[in-house]
């Protein structure tokens, strides 16, 4: 059997081995370089990803005095309130397009001024003031928990099932008896009392509530009833700023008239000092048409109801003289004041609008004296 002849292998050459030495250290700089490009690569997709899913809803739209409010708190917010408004404005829509343009032009324009305050509304969103209305919250939340006002998840569940229109006081509806019934030949329609809701159907609704929010804001059951809370707490501190206010006060009886110019004025003064009946005057001449027919009688009046140029001069004129002509923004005035109590309790009206702007005072106040930063940007709307 012939010998298999083996292939020696050449030495290679000192310049042989540099070159393939060189050529080793090239490829190992080229995979270096080649992983670090890699790297680098990940890395600035794994800084994305985190920017838009962690850091940026993470990072604040505003902070109250240390407080955070989140971008995705705030995103969530926008989202609902314009599921909320869309609603409305479909609701409307819906029923404009019931009337007949030519024979109800009265209630499309008034179906269409709606519309146009909706749209305002929805537009109000995308603005840097929607913040606004997140610390004002946020403001609210922190005095209520100095004050030790505090909402119970009894209240909480108690005003979700009045939105839902479910009362847990009210019997359960029985169901109707089936088989044969006798009715009378004579068409009877009483007015039937509505048919309470049953809990069952009230559970149906906040679900499909809650799925839809869920769905279109990304909005949690726990978030939803966090706004429930924000709603009743806000009311509370109303309640509680409110309570300052005094339910009494200085109050005058008064009569005045009104002209439209100081000449007219001044020659109805004249006929009052002459002996004139004020109250048959005012009858005759007053431009307010509200109390002309009263006398120009304006009953009971605190302070801040009338001009400031009246309060001036009403609240110093002694009882049953008249007032020479004072200037307003209605017009011309002559006063008299028939009556003056120092402690009148306040009409139920005045006081609950003495308390609004008690309360609004107070807001007023609590934000001047906070420390707010606001980081809104037009790129933290959400998209429609």
């Amino acid at each position: 059997m012939a010998k298999r002849k083996v292939k020696k292998e050449v030495p290679l050459t000192r310049k042989q081995i540099s070159r393939r030495d060189k050529e080793r250290r090239q490829r190992l700089v080229m995979l270096g370089i080649a992983i670090a490009v890699g790297c680098v690569i990940l890395a600035i997709l794994a800084y994305g990803v985190y920017q838009e899913v962690v850091a940026k809803p993470s990072a604040p739209v505003a902070r109250v005095n240390g407080v955070p409010i989140s971008t995705e708190a705030y995103q969530k917010r926008v989202l609902l309130e314009r599921m909320s408004l869309d609603a409305r404005i479909e609701t409307i829509q819906i029923q404009r397009s019931l009337y007949d343009p030519e024979t109800d032009a009265f209630m499309i324009s008034l179906f269409d001024q709606q519309l146009s305050q909706l749209a305002l509304q929805r537009d109000f969103l995308g603005d840097e003031l929607f913040v606004d209305g997140l610390i004002e919250e946020e403001l609210i939340r922190q005095a209520a928990q100095e004050a030790g006002i505090v909402v119970s998840t009894e209240e909480v569940d108690r005003r979700i099932e009045e939105l839902f229109g479910y009362n847990p006081e009210l019997p359960t509806p029985v169901p109707e008896p089936t088989g044969e019934t006798i009715t009378s030949t004579v068409e009877l329609t009483p007015t039937a009392a509505p048919t309470p809701m049953t809990r069952d159907r009230f559970e149906e609704l906040y679900a499909d509530n809650l799925k839809t929010i869920g769905e279109g804001a990304g909005i949690s059951e726990a978030e939803y009833r966090t706004l429930i809370e924000l709603q009743i707490l806000r009311e509370k501190m109303q309640e509680y700023v409110g309570q300052q206010v005094p339910t009494s006060e200085l109050q005058i009886h008064a009569q005045h008239i009104l002209l439209d110019t100081e000449e007219q004025a001044q020659e109805v003064l004249e006929r009052l000092q002459q002996g004139e009946d004020f109250a048959l005057v005012a009858k005759e001449v007053s431009t307010d048409t509200l109390t002309a027919e009263l006398g120009g009688d304006l009953g009971w009046l605190p302070r801040g109801e009338m001009d400031e140029a009246f309060d001036q001069v009403a609240f110093s004129l002694p009882i049953g003289e008249i007032s020479d002509v004072v200037e307003t923004a209605s017009g011309f005035h002559i006063i008299l004041v028939e009556e003056r109590d120092e402690n009148r309790e306040l009409d139920a009206d005045v006081l609950e609008r003495r308390r609004t702007d008690a309360f609004d005072l107070w807001l007023s106040d609590l934000k001047a004296e906070a420390t707010i930063e606001k980081y809104w940007s037009a790129d933290k709307v959400p998209p429609e």
